[in-house]
């Protein structure tokens, strides 16, 4: 992948309305519906880098066409995680909530961390959003990193994290769909925790990234759990800071990218019992 000082820092294909003066821009003037050339692929993936999380609305796609521009910014691959799939588009995972189930991912999390490999980031899609509430936050982890102290950072450096996704509430839900434990089993197999320095450098901006998140880090290793925790408990409330955050008010046709490696995400819960359906892509290296 180019480095963010190899790609064009100037946008001429569209236009980039910054959402926050530290994260998050609205991309205006142009259709997603149509293929884009080479040029506005490179400056779509330095806005991603630049920003962490983009926004575009009023785009009626198909998940054919929500698909193809997606690949803009990495590969599409089989769906890592637990949620159903559209049946005509396996590439895309339903995120939905009703009257009859309703359920929000109202915790800050960056998704999927309990892999070797994260994803590299999200692409999703509005199509049913309630008349008020369903709002979804985004926080840079650039930003929280680069507000600490130099010795905390230093010492953050020198550290590694266990992420696991059966902290998360993924066990109780696997144990509700097969009570004999052979699915938990099975995930338990094909899914074991990870390791993953607490600290990363963005591999385009080059920038330091906190990276631990509340959802999928259990502990961090060498350190008394006592000590694990306290730490960690610290790192945990640096995405609540509203300095760090974009939220972003949903309409039918909304479409958010945002750059995993950088970013934790939360979903409101506020809007029980409406209806709420997005279309979820994960985008991989």
């Amino acid at each position: 992948m180019s480095k963010l000082n190899d790609l064009n820092p100037t946008y001429t294909r569209f236009t980039v309305e910054p959402y926050t003066p530290t994260i998050g821009a609205v991309i205006h003037d142009l259709d997603l519906t149509q293929p884009l050339d080479a040029t506005t692929q490179q400056e779509l993936r330095a806005a991603l880098a630049e920003h962490e999380v983009i926004f575009f609305r009023n785009q009626q796609l198909t998940p054919a066409q929500h698909i193809a521009f997606t690949r803009t910014f990495g590969g599409v691959a089989e769906v890592k995680a637990f949620f159903p799939r559209l049946e005509s588009h396996p590439e895309i995972e339903i995120v939905e909530s009703t009257a009859e189930r309703p359920k929000a991912s109202n915790n800050w999390h960056a998704d999927i961390t309990w892999r070797e490999q994260p994803p590299l980031g999200t692409s999703l899609y509005a199509q049913v959003i309630p008349a008020t509430g369903g709002d979804t936050l985004w926080a840079s982890l650039t930003a929280a990193y680069a507000s600490l102290p130099a010795p905390l950072q230093a010492y953050l450096e020198t550290l590694t994290a266990v992420h696991t996704w059966e902290i998360s509430g993924w066990t109780e839900y696997l144990l509700r769909k097969d009570a004999s434990g052979e699915e938990l089993k099975a995930a338990r197999a094909k899914y074991p925790p990870v390791e993953h320095p607490v600290v990363r450098v963005h591999p385009v901006t080059g920038k330091k990234i906190l990276y631990v998140n509340p959802t999928f880090t259990s502990h961090i290793k060498g350190l008394h759990r006592t000590q694990s925790d306290a730490l960690l408990a610290q790192l945990f409330e640096l995405p609540k800071v509203p300095e760090f955050q974009a939220r972003l008010r949903w309409q039918t046709g909304t479409l958010a990218v945002w750059d995993n490696r950088s970013t934790q995400h939360y979903a409101v819960g506020d809007f029980f019992p409406q209806h709420r359906k997005l279309h979820r892509i994960t985008i991989t290296e």
